[in-house]
């Protein structure tokens, strides 16, 4: 039986941001994991993410995904590596509901519309939806932009800091939504501040 592509494959990264030297930073997390990025404000957290997610440049190194290789002479485009994004700046798209969004992110092959009311229920906003991200608080917004990150048919979610904004409660539902997603077949990369929680991590280490 062939062994399955892992859903992701870092072998000594190393990203330059300004006189900053990230890494090397080696890792892999196979279909249905995930993998915590942990360190300090500054240490390149949030840079290895962009550079897994093709938008920011790497020095070296290389960055697999789901068995295609987006370095060197093949890279492909950050829209073509079958991923879903939630950053620290809020990334929802102003001029549409949030539903809309979710659908749209979704296509033909993504969470449909019935699926996406029922995610909209386990994370608390079902009736929010039909809003644009302008009424939303911090944490509305926060767990709508995951809602719409886990509607995407990409097998890979990178997050950002993905709890900054919530309550005790929030975080829970979120936490919750992502299990289920890794239960069927979804992959985690996080970029954590600190964690305590029983998930594999990688100290991320940079240099002047």
């Amino acid at each position: 039986m062939l062994e399955q592509a892992a859903a992701l494959e870092v072998d000594q990264l190393v990203v330059q941001r300004g006189s900053t030297r990230i890494g090397p930073v080696t890792l892999k997390i196979g279909c249905g994991s995930r993998l915590a990025l942990t360190g300090p404000t500054g240490a390149g957290k949030s840079s290895v993410l962009l550079a897994v997610a093709g938008l920011l440049p790497i020095r070296s190194g290389s960055v697999v995904i789901d068995g295609k290789s987006m370095t060197g002479g093949s890279s492909i485009e950050p829209w073509q590596r079958g991923i879903s994004w939630l950053g620290q700046e809020r990334g929802l798209w102003p001029h549409l509901t949030v539903e809309a969004q979710c659908l749209l992110v979704g296509g033909s092959t993504g969470k449909n519309r019935d699926q996406v009311r029922t995610l909209a229920v386990d994370l608390d906003i079902a009736d929010l939806i039909d809003r644009r991200p302008g009424q939303l608080s911090g944490g509305e917004a926060q767990r709508a932009e995951l809602l719409r990150a886990v509607c995407s048919p990409g097998s890979l979610l990178l997050l950002d800091e993905p709890f900054s904004a919530q309550n005790e409660a929030g975080r829970g539902l979120m936490k919750q939504l992502l299990d289920r997603e890794c239960e069927q077949g979804k992959s985690l990369l996080l970029a954590l501040h600190d964690t305590q929680e029983e998930i594999e991590s990688v100290q991320i280490q940079s240099e002047i």
